[in-house]
């Protein structure tokens, strides 16, 4: 007895599913007379090129077509019923030399012996070596006018261009699930074999968009049981329920190690095959990223989730629960688990080892951003262990000291006009970014000096304990006016260990040379207009190359970050130009600098 596939092998064009273009297109050539002379049909395998290339063979010599179709009943079709030596069909894998196609191309000369027609059907025609090609080539671009070649393969980018350029390209692509299920049943129902249309739905997922190999698990379950349902399908089969495909996702993305663990147990002791149960595990993991993406409702309504009404469900829930980053993290660790698993000898132990290291890299992620965030919330640690974390000194640089700074004295003399607000100056702006050049305010001490002296501000001119009477230093005065510390929310090392994240997960060589930089010494500061970058002299030329920039605004897009970055030097040269703008204001405020 014929197994499904080949009992049920299509004979007529309309007997071809999920095909529809190219089948409409092949049926017109016939009606109006427009037949080629090299066809070429691509596509995954079991989706139907052979069998529309066999029936196209007997349509063109058909005396009375049927709508594009063989009639079946001329006495050509009725010739071409059994083998017959007008339609050759050669397996261009065991055939693939040179001498083969010299054969073809000195036969291509005699006519055929009872049709129109004399078809050459070339199965897997990629198979065929470089000097088989350069033999067909002038045979394929001009034939004779009663041969016609039908080129075959899955793989048409091994075909050199010089093939592909001579021939009419039809490209077969995958059936839908819907479709390939409601001919599963057909199929069952012809055969009188009892189902459950979600058995049947369950046969179609499994096929993976072939047709041959949805029926290869279709005649493998037809004498499983008395009524074929979706729990003996997956019992036969050795893949993952949904329910435990769906637990297996929720404890890998919660970081339950034990759940994890004991989940991949179960399936073991049930029979269930490790790659199937990956291949389940990144379907479902893709359907949450599309579900989280799009939302469940859009996602069902275009189709872009193959799953059951229980599962969508179960998918809709993953999607809120679990964040984008870390769906996608998953998807890519199960990915590579997948191409391990086809050379592995212990395929349980690779898929474990591979979501027990999916679930700690998530745990160290969070771990490295709770220690950063502790750092930076620990501003009083001593200073060896400062110089003992390696985290602390790339990101957290010396501050100034008010040591530094020189004592001013007041004038003797003051204008009264000395008492008015003093108009503060606003750093010059360059497409966008503050310039900290000092820009002294208008003069408007222009009015004749009055015979006695204005009393100094005590808010910007306090007395300190260790300057003599009278004089200040300049952190005593108004910090207002020093930009770089007015943050209006300092994140920080969250900012930075955050901006790190990101570019660890990117592959592009500048992000590696950028996260690299940002560990010399570089720390993150949030101004009112921008994110500062602060970097020390060994590397500041570096860090204000335009393609850095790019790679630190990138982040910070990713991050949901509008401020744009902007390299700054260190604190400490800051604060040498904060003295500097302090000398301009006091000086025209009155106060004399002391040397």
């Amino acid at each position: 007895m014929a197994t499904l596939y080949r009992k049920y092998r299509s004979q007529r064009f309309e007997d071809v599913i999920g095909q529809d273009p190219i089948v409409t297109t092949l049926t017109n050539q016939i009606k109006l007379n427009r037949i080629g002379h090299a066809y070429l049909f691509t596509g995954s395998r079991g989706v139907g090129k052979t069998s529309c290339a066999r029936i196209f063979a007997r349509a063109v010599n058909c005396l009375h077509p049927v709508n594009g179709s063989p009639c079946g009943e001329c006495e050509a079709c009725k010739k071409l019923a059994a083998d017959n030596v007008d339609i050759i069909e050669m397996d261009a894998a065991s055939n693939n030399g040179v001498d083969d196609a010299r054969d073809i191309r000195e036969k291509v000369k005699y006519l055929p012996v009872a049709c129109k027609y004399k078809v050459y059907i070339i199965d897997e025609v990629h198979m065929l070596t470089g000097g088989a090609f350069n033999a067909l080539l002038k045979t394929i671009e001009e034939p004779p006018e009663h041969v016609i070649f039908i080129l075959a393969t899955t793989e048409p980018q091994k075909l050199p261009q010089t093939i592909l350029s001579r021939c009419i390209r039809f490209d077969f692509r995958l059936v839908p699930t819907d479709i390939l299920a409601k001919h599963i049943a057909r199929i069952y129902d012809a055969e009188g074999i009892k189902y459950t249309y979600e058995a049947a739905e369950e046969i179609a997922r499994l096929g993976e968009g072939s047709v041959r190999d949805a029926l290869s698990v279709a005649d493998t379950l037809a004498s499983a049981a008395e009524q074929i349902t979706p729990e003996v399908v997956l019992a036969l089969t050795g893949a993952g329920d949904n329910a435990a495909i769906a637990g297996l996702f929720d404890n890998t993305a919660s970081r339950d190690l034990t759940g994890v663990l004991t989940v991949i147990d179960k399936l073991v002791k049930s029979g269930k095959s490790m790659s199937a149960v990956c291949r389940q595990l990144i379907d479902y993991t893709r359907n949450v990223l599309v579900c989280k993406s799009v939302g469940k409702d859009k996602a069902v309504a275009v189709g872009l989730i193959n799953a059951d009404k229980a599962t969508v469900q179960s998918i809709a829930q993953s999607a809120d629960k679990y964040a984008m980053s870390e769906i996608s993290r998953i998807l890519t660790e199960l990915g590579n688990a997948e191409n391990g698993l086809k050379y592995s000898v212990n395929p349980r132990v690779f898929l474990e080892t591979a979501l027990i290291k999916t679930v700690c890299g998530g745990q160290r992620e969070d771990d490295i951003l709770r220690r950063l965030t502790a750092l930076e919330n620990s501003v009083g640690l001593p200073t060896e262990q400062k110089k003992n974390n390696q985290v602390a000194s790339a990101v957290q640089p010396p501050k100034p000291t008010e040591q530094t700074a020189k004592p001013i004295t007041p004038a003797a003399q003051k204008p009264e006009q000395s008492t008015a607000p003093i108009v503060p100056t606003q750093p010059k702006a360059t497409c966008g970014v503050p310039d900290y050049e000092p820009e002294p305010p208008p003069d408007i001490y222009d009015a004749p000096p009055p015979p006695e002296p204005a009393p100094m501000r005590s808010a910007q001119t306090p007395r300190a304990n260790n300057t003599p009477s009278g004089k200040a230093t300049v952190s005593a005065a108004d910090e207002g006016e020093f930009w770089h510390l007015k943050a209006t929310a300092e994140q920080g090392l969250e900012l930075q260990g955050n901006v790190v994240r990101i570019l660890r997960k990117s592959d592009a060589p500048a992000s590696a040379r950028v996260m690299r930089l940002l560990l010399h010494g570089v720390t993150v500061r949030e101004r009112d207009e921008y994110i500062a970058f602060v970097s020390p002299d060994d590397v500041f030329l570096a860090m204000g190359d335009p393609s850095v920039k790019s790679v630190l605004n990138g982040a910070l897009d990713a991050l949901g970050v509008k401020k744009r970055a902007h390299i700054e030097r260190t604190e400490d040269d800051l604060y040498q130009q904060d003295i500097a703008r302090a000398k301009v204001l006091f000086t025209r405020d009155g106060v004399i600098i002391a040397e």
